[in-house]
C-alpha cells in the first residue's frame, strides 16, 4: 500500500516520508506502521530519478527529528495527566524512578531507540514525561534522525528493486541489534559509575564481613581452603571469583539437569538463525578470526618470561597456572557434559564439543592477564581496563552467537571459567595481595 501512495505522490512523495515519519513518535503511528518501510521506499524513488536524493533525505531526517520533538512536547504536557488516572497510580512509584534515570543519562537512549520500532514511537513521550532538559533531549533525538533517517534512504537508494530484502534484514535484525547496544551500553556505564565510587564500592562488603555467618564459615574451614578466606576481604577480587563460580555451577546444573536455560539456549539460537542480517555476519566472521585460540598461550607465556626475568616467580606461577588451568577445566567439563556445539554454523559444518566455549574461556583468559594492574595504578585506570576488557568479551561473544558456532550457555559458561579461574590465579600469586589482604583484614575487625 505505502509503495502504491509513493508512486502516486510523484515528486511530492517527499511530503508524505516526512509526514509519515513524524507520525511514528507524535501520533504513535510506529505501535501499527513501521516507518523503515516509507524511507526506504522513499530512497527507492530518488535512485529510480523520481525525487532528488537530497530531498528523500531532507524530508526523512526532519520527519524523524520533528516527530519525535512533537513526542516530547505531549508527553510534557499530557503524561503527568495520565499517571493520575486510578488505573495507573500504582504505576506512579515505578514511572517516577524509571523518568528520574532518563532525566539523568537518557539521551543514549533515544539514538537506540530510533532503530527499533516500537521504542521509536514510545521512548520521546516518555522523555517529555520524565522532564529530560529539552537540550539534551535534542542531542539525541538529532544524532538518531541523522543516522536513521540518512542510513534508510541510502539503503533504499543502492538497493533499488531488492529493498523488499532490506526491509525484511531490518525489521527481523533490529531488535536483536539494539539489544545488543543496550548489554554493550550498560557495561560502558557500569564501569564509569564504579570508576567515580571507588569509595562507596568497597565499602558495600563491610558489613557483610562482620556478621556471624561469615565469621562462622572461617572457624569451620581447615587447611588449604583456610587460606582463600582472606579473598573475601578483596571485595572486587570475591564478587569476579565467586560470580564466575556461581554462573558456572547455575549453568551446568541447568544442562545437566534439562532445566529453564537449556531450553531457552535452542530458542535463542533459532531466533538468531532466522534474524540475520548479511553485514552484521560479515562483521562477526572478522571478530571470530582475529584473535587465534592460540593467543592466550602465547601471551601468558611472554607475560611469565617477563616476570621471571624481573625475578616474579609467583607471579609468572600465576599466569602459567591461569592459562593451563582455564584449558584443563574446559577440556575436562566438556568431555563429562558431551554436548555437542550446533551442527551448522555460518562458517559451514561443526561437531565439536561446545560447552564451556573454548574460545571464549581462553579470550577471556588472554583479556584478564592484559588488563591485570601489573604495575600499581589507580582505581580508575583499573577499573577503565578491566571494562575495556568485558566490552570487547562480550562484543566476540555476540559474533560467536551470531555465527551460531555455540548456545548462549556455551558462552557464558566459557567467560565464566576464564574469568573466575584466571582473577583467583593472578590473585593469589600477586605479592600485592598479602599487603591489601592484611590492611582489609584490620580494618573489617574494628
Amino acid at each position: 500500500m505505502i509503495d502504491r501512495l509513493l508512486t502516486t505522490f510523484g515528486v511530492w512523495s517527499p511530503l508524505l516520508v516526512f509526514a509519515l515519519a513524524a507520525g511514528e513518535s507524535a501520533a504513535f503511528l510506529g505501535l501499527f506502521l513501521p516507518g523503515e518501510v516509507t524511507v526506504i521506499l522513499g530512497g527507492v524513488l530518488a535512485g529510480a530519478g523520481v525525487v532528488p536524493l537530497w530531498a528523500m533525505l531532507g524530508a526523512a531526517v526532519l520527519g524523524a527529528v520533528i516527530g519525535d520533538s512533537i513526542g516530547f512536547w505531549m508527553g510534557g504536557h499530557f503524561g503527568p495527566a495520565l499517571l493520575r488516572r486510578p488505573r495507573l497510580a500504582r504505576f506512579s512509584g515505578r514511572l517516577d524512578a524509571a523518568e528520574e534515570s532518563l532525566a539523568r543519562r537518557g539521551w543514549s537512549a533515544l539514538v537506540v531507540a530510533r532503530f527499533t520500532s516500537f521504542l521509536r514511537a514510545v521512548v520521546p513521550f516518555a522523555a517529555g514525561m520524565a522532564k529530560m532538559p529539552y537540550g539534551r533531549f535534542v542531542v539525541g533525538n538529532v544524532i538518531g534522525g541523522v543516522l536513521w533517517g540518512s542510513a534508510l534512504t541510502l539503503m533504499g537508494y543502492l538497493a533499488g528493486d531488492n529493498w523488499q530484502k532490506v526491509e525484511h534484514w531490518l525489521l527481523r535484525g533490529g531488535l536483536m541489534l539494539a539489544g545488543a547496544l543496550v548489554v554493550l551500553g550498560v557495561i560502558v556505564w557500569a564501569s564509569r559509575w564504579v570508576a567515580g565510587h571507588r569509595e562507596k564500592v568497597l565499602g558495600w562488603l563491610d558489613p557483610l564481613l562482620r556478621t556471624r555467618g561469615v565469621r562462622v564459615l572461617v572457624e569451620r574451614l581447615e587447611g588449604p581452603s583456610r587460606r582463600m578466606v582472606p579473598l573475601l576481604y578483596l571485595w572486587p577480587v570475591a564478587v569476579v571469583i565467586v560470580g564466575g563460580l556461581w554462573l558456572f555451577g547455575g549453568l551446568l546444573q541447568d544442562l545437566l539437569g534439562q532445566e529453564e536455560f537449556f531450553f531457552f539456549d535452542k530458542r535463542a539460537l533459532e531466533y538468531v538463525a532466522t534474524h540475520q542480517i548479511p553485514a552484521v555476519v560479515q562483521a562477526a566472521r572478522w571478530l571470530s578470526t582475529t584473535i587465534p585460540q592460540w593467543a592466550t598461550m602465547a601471551v601468558g607465556a611472554g607475560v611469565a618470561a617477563i616476570m621471571m626475568w624481573r625475578r616474579h616467580a609467583a607471579r609468572a606461577i600465576g599466569v602459567l597456572v591461569a592459562v593451563a588451568g582455564q584449558w584443563l577445566i574446559v577440556e575436562v567439563t566438556q568431555l563429562a557434559v558431551d554436548r555437542s556445539a550446533p551442527s551448522l554454523t555460518a562458517l559451514g559444518s561443526r561437531g565439536d564439543y561446545g560447552f564451556p566455549s573454548e574460545y571464549i574461556a581462553a579470550l577471556v583468559t588472554l583479556l584478564a592477564i592484559l588488563a591485570w594492574p601489573w604495575r600499581p595504578e589507580g582505581w580508575r585506570t583499573t577499573t577503565f581496563r578491566f571494562g575495556a576488557a568485558t566490552l570487547i568479551a562480550a562484543v566476540v561473544g555476540f559474533s560467536r552467537l551470531v555465527l551460531l558456532l555455540e548456545y548462549p550457555s556455551d558462552v557464558l559458561a566459557g567467560a565464566a571459567v576464564g574469568v573466575g579461574w584466571t582473577v583467583m590465579a593472578l590473585s593469589l600469586s600477586d605479592p600485592r595481595t598479602r599487603v591489601a589482604l592484611a590492611r582489609a583484614v584490620k580494618r573489617s575487625r574494628k
